[in-house]
């Protein structure tokens, strides 16, 4: 895989223009939180490492799916399905003991249910385990499982005409046709402009990966959560360069809070504006913010 020497230039991600155009002030906090004269860093650190219900549900999920993943890849014996949601289970117990959750935290609930987590959690990994593409992964993918993208370390960093951007897959196959399918598996709810958007530049980071055509990366939105659906993708070059157009103007416009742009360094917080807005019951920093 190639990589690109670090720099300190904030890169574009739909994650992280999604909080800059939610609300200025979260954005700071989750991105510039340390040069935060205000508050101490220690409490900034804490409420940034929240997690919620919702949040951990598709962390324990992924995390599950990577890990079968780079099992299949490096032995290729049958999954004991059964083994695979005990695992998962493990997963929760050691997040409710390890993590903080907003939901407590912010004293919506007294305690987080393990066994409700764990149900929620399992439901998605049937999904996945009944899904035609768990079939296709064990009986055709797994012949190609060499090239196999799983969860890239490098969060997916690439250049849209010269910019840095971060586009991190959650899986990443190629196939014995000379096609690339790129998943994306999500928990919550069906969001078909959001995800189309998102899975452009998935295309992108495997165009850029593996030196493909358009017309040879499928990418597939796979949701895992109460009803199992999927999104295909067939994205043509002016797709793409639609979003390349997209991420410039996004770019310039975070630029615009930055002091010193080549070091990512933030303008002052109180140019970073808080909103009002359903935003807030969510938000892991409404505390700073009053709310």
């Amino acid at each position: 895989m190639r990589r690109y020497s670090f720099t300190p230039m904030l890169g574009w991600s739909f994650s992280r223009y999604d909080k800059f155009s939610q609300c200025k002030r979260l954005y700071y906090y989750e991105y510039y939180g340390k040069y935060d004269k205000e508050f101490p860093p220690g409490k900034i650190t804490l409420l940034k490492s929240l997690t919620s219900i919702p949040l951990e549900i598709g962390n324990l999920v992924h995390k599950t799916i990577s890990v079968l993943l780079y099992r299949l890849r490096k032995n290729t014996a049958p999954i004991d399905v059964a083994n695979v949601l005990n695992y998962s289970y493990r997963l929760v117990d050691e997040a409710i003991k390890m993590k903080t959750f907003q939901e407590v935290y912010y004293h919506k609930l007294e305690a987080i249910s393990a066994d409700e987590i764990k149900g929620r959690v399992e439901n998605c990994l049937r999904s996945f385990f009944a899904s035609e593409w768990y079939k296709w992964l064990i009986e055709d993918a797994i012949i190609q499982r060499a090239g196999w993208v799983i969860e890239p370390e490098d969060y997916g960093e690439l250049r849209i005409d010269g910019r840095k951007a971060y586009c991190r897959v959650d899986f990443l196959s190629p196939a014995a046709n000379g096609s690339f399918y790129v998943f994306d598996w999500k928990t919550g709810k069906v969001g078909i402009e959001r995800d189309t958007q998102q899975m452009k530049g998935y295309a992108l980071y495997a165009m850029s990966l593996f030196n493909a055509t358009t017309e040879q990366v499928k990418p597939v939105v796979v949701y895992l959560g109460d009803h199992y659906e999927e999104l295909s993708h067939s994205f043509t070059e002016g797709d793409l360069a639609e979003l390349a157009t997209q991420v410039a103007v996004e770019t310039e416009e975070m630029y615009q809070y930055c002091e010193n742009i080549e070091e990512n360094i933030p303008k002052a917080k109180t140019l970073f504006s808080q909103e009002e807005g359903n935003l807030c019951p969510y938000c892991n920093y409404r505390e700073l913010c009053g709310k």
